[in-house]
């Protein structure tokens, strides 16, 4: 674990993003296994810092690298901290899905900002033909709230984005069971 963890949880932990780890954060926007899922536009090294720099180290924003077994396995992320329901956004290396880190990494945020920011609810949106995102978020108490129908324009075709929300009382009352 490295010695920046905000976050632990049984198996992962969750530290700030730094300029080192462009590298992983451009694998997000060059991998179509992560890219097209994810939707994230293609950059260059040289604009995956950029973005660091601008987005990640935003004040409104917490972005987290996710690290388990001594490797940096993803992201996840909390944009406009402000609102009174902030967005989740989170992506993991494809050797890793399948195995709970993406559930353990996005709960361990969600509890963390129900700690610490004073928001009603938190919100996630996933691509419909997503269907392991669509899983976790519904995995964790999250209701499906809407559908934007054919709203986005990936890998060649128009996809649906399936808006989910998870209010802070339902969090409380999964985490009493």
């Amino acid at each position: 674990m490295s010695d920046t963890t905000v976050i632990s949880g049984e198996r992962v932990s969750l530290r700030p993003v730094e300029r080192d780890d462009a590298d992983l954060l451009q694998r997000s926007m060059t991998d179509p296994e992560i890219r097209i899922p994810l939707g994230s536009d293609l950059r260059n090294r040289h604009e995956t810092t950029e973005f660091i720099e601008e987005y990640i180290e935003g004040d409104d924003n917490l972005s987290l690298v996710v690290e388990a077994e001594g490797e940096r396995i993803g992201i996840v992320a909390v944009k406009s901290l402000k609102p009174v329901r902030p967005g989740l956004v989170y992506w993991f290396l494809p050797e890793y899905h399948g195995q709970g880190y993406g559930t353990e990494a996005v709960s361990c945020l969600v509890e963390y900002v129900f700690r610490n920011v004073d928001c009603h609810g938190v919100h996630a949106a996933a691509f419909d033909f997503n269907e392991g995102s669509r899983a976790l978020l519904e995995g964790l108490g999250f209701t499906e709230e809407g559908r934007f129908r054919e709203a986005r324009f990936v890998d060649g075709s128009y996809v649906d984005v399936v808006h989910f929300g998870l209010l802070r009382r339902e969090w409380d009352a999964t985490q009493s069971d």
